[in-house]
């Protein structure tokens, strides 16, 4: 019986939420994306990049900030980002697509001795703070709020436990946290589903 309620929960989470977390997450993408294409600036190329990555790794934009041209590898074919995390205890692997990798080499040029988004004419690095003003100008969100779309996009597609390992998170608990799933609404949810 358990096991019954528990299907009907997931399959009635699964229908109402996949769609609208896959349509906001690829909504922010498609105009990342266009944005980048209509860029007159290399600031503001390497900005939209940037938007690109965070929704595509879920990777913390104080992480994104620091990586550099060696960080992306290939092999057979596909490109990975390999970057280290906020508290430095582990490495992230995660697959970047043809159309980001591509965005990537317009963007560095070959150049792997600065960072990825060092601005050469100001001689520094996007700051944090810069970036999040101006994705929250731009896309009404700001970066963490870009990690959490695409968490809650894995999580809609392969699970929590997939997310969890996509967000870098140590613990499935602090991803249901971080994600916003309720155990009340759970309750209310396994309460409401007779089978």
């Amino acid at each position: 019986m358990y096991h019954n309620r528990l299907l009907c929960i997931i399959m009635r989470i699964f229908v109402e939420t996949k769609t609208d977390k896959m349509k906001e997450y690829l909504e922010l993408k498609e105009k990342a994306e266009e944005n980048f294409m209509m860029s007159k600036t290399q600031g503001d190329t390497r900005f939209h990049l940037l938007v690109i990555l965070a929704l595509e790794t879920g990777a913390r934009v104080s992480d994104l900030l620091k990586i550099k041209s060696d960080d992306f590898t290939q092999e057979n074919g596909i490109t990975y980002l390999s970057y280290e995390n906020k508290k430095g205890k582990k490495r992230q692997v995660q697959r970047i697509s043809e159309r980001t990798a591509l965005k990537i080499d317009i963007v560095t040029n070959g150049i792997s001795t600065y960072g990825v988004f060092y601005n050469e004419n100001k001689g520094v690095t996007m700051s944090r703070i810069t970036a999040n003003r101006k994705c929250t100008a731009l896309y009404g969100f700001n970066f963490h709020n870009l990690r959490k779309v695409a968490g809650k996009n894995v999580a809609t597609q392969k699970g929590v436990v997939y997310a969890s390992k996509f967000l870098g998170h140590s613990r499935v608990s602090t991803t249901d946290i971080y994600l916003g799933v309720s155990t009340d609404q759970f309750k209310k949810d396994m309460e409401d589903c007779i089978i």
